[in-house]
């Protein structure tokens, strides 16, 4: 006998969708995180909303086609945003160390190994919205 879940469908939809409010904004603590120094016990909470949030999207699983397309559409958008990220950033910062006159090459640049998982998760959150907001979970 399969087992199947008696939350109604609209109940489990609103819970995807809160969870994926919940993630959306631990991404931009965890981009705040990241950018300005805040104290040390802020650091932790963003990981720690996004393992809540994607543990209970995993956990009632992606059943309905929509959730799907706008997973699958967030996923694309993720992936996409990574190869810009590690395409242009050095050029930037070879262009910007060149303007300012700083000798700073693209070469020495180093990317912090927190910046692809938080690119990935501001793109995915961003394909995810796009098209929940565009009202169409196809491709």
């Amino acid at each position: 006998m399969a087992a199947s879940s008696t939350i109604p469908a609209d109940r489990r939809y609103a819970l995807v969708l809160t969870m994926v409010h919940l993630g959306a904004l631990a991404t931009l603590l965890l981009v705040a995180t990241l950018l300005f120094d805040l104290p040390s016990f802020v650091d932790g909470l963003p990981q720690g909303m996004l393992l809540i949030a994607l543990g209970l999207i995993f956990h009632r699983g992606l059943r309905d086609d929509y959730v799907q397309g706008l997973w699958q559409n967030g996923t694309v958008w993720g992936f996409t945003g990574v190869i810009l990220f590690f395409l242009f950033i050095p050029l930037l910062v070879g262009m910007v160390g060149d303007a300012t006159g700083s000798g700073f090459a693209w070469r020495d640049y180093r990317v912090l190994i927190q910046w692809p998982a938080a690119i990935a998760l501001l793109f995915f959150f961003a394909g995810f919205y796009t098209r929940l907001f565009r009202g169409s979970a196809q491709s």
